[in-house]
């Protein structure tokens, strides 16, 4: 009878490694939120790691509340440690273009963001609407990964907000922030920072062929005084590694590191006190617009993730004033 109890234990131990997600030794992240935020790409994470959506995917889902609330758990439990990405793009969850697309949703919920969030989850992917204008969903209604599949109904974009090429952002004392009619390189984008004003831009080719279209300005924070930001032109040669976690030399850490210079010079986010901290240090935050940093170029999280995404290595930077 004992040696048929310790068989049964035996079992059951050996069924509850093959189902229970590989666990690590290490402690949740109890700093990021307990409910999926909406920049989290449930459908994006399950495609991108296969090894996660075999686990947490499919009937195993509804242990953890669904399929969004599993893959969040596997996130926020292990995925962030493990520098695993979020979501291909900063603010994958468009609210403004899908109010705009799908009037018979902003007749219901407006523009609130969370609400126009909780309907795509619930009824909108499985519709195959889009939750912003390039999105290509991967999962077909049922939840199975299919690679591609395309929506049921024609999409159009919103209005784009991006200036013409004549026009140029001036700050308040009218400095210019970027220049125009910067001969094309090769390079899709061209990133220009301004240490004066420290506003970071990120323009593409006009019209004429030339840097002349401003894709995005951005408040940073460049070197303070004794760690200037070099001036130059440089080139961005490496992402870190999905954009995870980088320990900074003042015993901070950071995500969404780009570097451009030798000698640890890089783009990345504000910075966080500890390893997986939901929020970043408020004075960094607070000081983008000003020189604040140790040489490197911070941005805001959600800046310095939709450059991380955007830019491929060989991106040409530009640093000057």
């Amino acid at each position: 009878m004992k040696n048929l109890k310790m068989f049964i234990l035996a079992a059951a131990i050996i069924v509850l490694a093959a189902v229970t997600p590989g666990m690590k030794a290490q402690a949740a992240n109890t700093s990021l939120p307990d409910t999926t935020p909406l920049w989290f790409d449930a459908e994006y994470y399950a495609t991108r790691y296969p090894d996660v959506n075999a686990v947490y995917g499919g009937a195993n889902a509804a242990t953890y509340g669904g399929f969004d609330a599993a893959m969040w758990f596997h996130y926020k439990n292990y995925g962030v440690n493990e520098s695993r990405v979020p979501a291909a793009s900063a603010n994958w969850f468009d609210a403004a273009y899908y109010a705009a697309t799908y009037p018979d949703v902003a007749a219901v919920y407006g523009n609130d963001a969370e609400k126009l969030f909780r309907h795509y989850i619930l009824l909108g992917r499985s519709e195959l609407r889009r939750p912003n204008a390039a999105y290509v969903h991967t999962m077909a209604k049922d939840g199975t990964i299919t690679g591609t599949v395309s929506a049921t109904q024609p999409v159009t974009p919103a209005a784009s907000t991006t200036p013409a090429p004549s026009q140029v952002t001036t700050g308040a004392n009218g400095g210019i922030y970027y220049p125009t009619g910067v001969a094309f390189n090769g390079s899709p984008y061209y990133i220009l920072v301004d240490r004066t004003y420290n506003v970071c831009n990120v323009v593409t080719v006009g019209e004429d062929g030339t840097y002349s279209q401003l894709v995005r300005s951005m408040l940073c924070s460049t070197g303070r005084a004794g760690h200037g930001t070099p001036s130059g032109t440089f080139s961005i040669y490496e992402h870190t590694a999905g954009g995870g976690w980088v320990y900074m030399a003042d015993g901070t850490w950071a995500v969404w590191g780009m570097r451009f210079r030798t000698g640890g010079y890089m783009f990345h986010s504000v910075c966080f006190t500890h390893k997986g901290d939901l929020l970043p240090i408020p004075e960094e935050v607070a000081a983008l617009g000003s020189k604040a940093s140790l040489g490197c170029v911070r941005l805001s999280v959600e800046d310095a993730m939709w450059l991380y995404n955007l830019v491929p290595d060989g991106t040409l930077v530009t640093i000057g004033n």
